[in-house]
């Protein structure tokens, strides 16, 4: 049985990069100024959630990112100060440690790219159906309601964000148990390459379980018939570890899939 897409709301199937393209013109056209994010998912059947909620407990997340901040500061230049929270999570999350941040792209194919890797890591790997997210950011600040956000996405240095970001450094603070949607910090090149931007998760509950998430949240399913097609157009639009993961070491791992042995 393929994975099933957890969603209060029925999804859209495409087969092909033009089918999305024509998707997101036609049903997500939003006004000028009016921006939707992006996350694409490998399995149809994850939730939209941090994975610190789903496999880790409070002290996990607190005790990763304590341990990070002590060695990290001098494998990097120009660490941040030890206080600055939101930039050392968002390094945290972008290293790939869990945290409650979640990440999101302003772009599409960018996204979709996370979803389908898989295949240009292991070319007889068989392919799953795979889902694409569409968040309306505003919206979904709108109706949480905190701290005055309104219809717009603040940074994530921004000092109302600070309340969903300590709880991940300090066991002393209440949880807000809120969802926000916020802008990256271009601190990394990982970030500006990847178009990113967070979902900060003071709350446990996957946001495609909630009763509004028809408000805010919108699945595209990729079957996995067609999951290699869309894969092999993402690398001829350019989409490739290299590029996406800015670093020697990623480049050198994109030339030696592309080019195996003889």
């Amino acid at each position: 049985m393929p994975d099933r897409i957890n969603s209060r709301v029925d999804p859209v199937v495409v087969r092909s990069i033009g089918e999305l393209i024509n998707v997101l013109v036609e049903r997500f056209h939003t006004p000028a100024g009016h921006i939707l994010w992006y996350r694409g998912h490998r399995k149809a059947s994850w939730d939209v959630q941090p994975t610190i909620w789903r496999d880790y407990q409070p002290d996990d997340e607190r005790n990763f990112a304590h341990r990070f901040r002590s060695r990290a500061a001098i494998r990097i230049t120009n660490a941040p100060r030890y206080g600055d929270f939101a930039h050392w999570i968002s390094l945290m999350r972008h290293y790939g440690l869990p945290t409650r941040l979640m990440d999101w792209s302003r772009s599409p194919l960018v996204a979709l790219y996370f979803a389908m890797s898989y295949l240009f890591e292991d070319t007889k790997v068989e392919p799953e159906s795979s889902v694409l997210w569409v968040l309306d950011p505003h919206r979904l600040n709108e109706i949480e309601n905190f701290n005055g956000v309104g219809r717009l996405t603040p940074s994530i240095n921004s000092r109302m964000c600070d309340s969903l970001i300590i709880p991940a450094f300090r066991d002393d603070v209440i949880e807000p148990e809120k969802i926000l949607a916020v802008m990256a910090h271009d601190v990394d090149m990982r970030i500006f390459v990847q178009q990113g931007c967070f979902t900060i998760h003071s709350s446990r509950s996957a946001l495609n379980t909630r009763k509004d998430q028809s408000e805010f949240l919108f699945p595209i399913e990729i079957p996995a018939g067609h999951a290699r097609q869309i894969a092999d157009e993402l690398f001829t639009l350019g989409l490739r570890r290299g590029d996406i993961y800015p670093d020697l070491g990623n480049l050198a791992t994109e030339l030696i899939e592309t080019f195996p042995k003889r």
